[in-house]
């Protein structure tokens, strides 16, 4: 199975090799990453630049574990144009159409809310753009460097049919995870 890259970070990255060398933890990743962000503001929003990168690394976190039931999303594309909620599509472990929303928080201990980090577009968009269906309850998932989503967003605003991979899981997938950085690195161009 040939795996590529494709969001458009990997090229417009400030240091690809800077940020991904000799990375094997998601906290140092998230600190170059923040730190890269901070270089050229006129040319690159900072946030939009956190964010992008960490898309770029979901990217390569679901194509490294599609049948990893945590992820459970198969031929996965980002979406980086027409942004109206979801920032990629694939398949879900049924067999259906999947999406996933990336967001990138610098407070690791956070819990994201549906109003103030802009989920409510998720599942319109999901279930309306991208083919989700209404009664799918495993077919959104929400990668975060945040703690988690907040339970009222989950319960509530988000009808318990979104799930959430939050930065304690992010770090049990990867951390010490030589295999994972190589694959990383190796599709990013800057490791053997």
């Amino acid at each position: 199975m040939l795996i590529e890259l494709t969001h458009p970070f990997k090229t417009r990255c400030h240091d690809i090799k800077g940020l991904l060398d000799g990375v094997n933890k998601m906290s140092t990743f998230c600190t170059r990453l923040e730190k890269q962000a901070s270089l050229h503001p006129n040319r690159y929003d900072p946030d939009r630049y956190k964010g992008d990168g960490f898309e770029l690394f979901v990217e390569a976190l679901i194509k490294l574990f599609p049948v990893d039931g945590r992820i459970g999303v198969a031929n996965y594309t980002p979406i980086v144009t027409d942004d109206t909620g979801a920032d990629g599509i694939g398949i879900g472990m049924n067999g259906k159409p999947a999406t996933v929303q990336v967001k990138f928080r610098s407070n690791n201990t956070v819990l994201l809310k549906a109003n103030e980090d802009h989920l409510s577009n998720f599942i319109t968009a999901s279930q309306n753009k991208y083919g989700v269906s209404v009664e799918d309850v495993d077919n959104m998932l929400i990668v975060t460097t945040a703690e988690n989503l907040h339970p009222f967003t989950h319960d509530e605003m988000l009808y318990k049919k979104v799930r959430c991979i939050g930065w304690n899981d992010l770090r049990a997938l990867v951390d010490n995870n030589s295999l994972f950085w190589n694959a990383f690195r190796k599709l990013c161009g800057v490791g053997s």
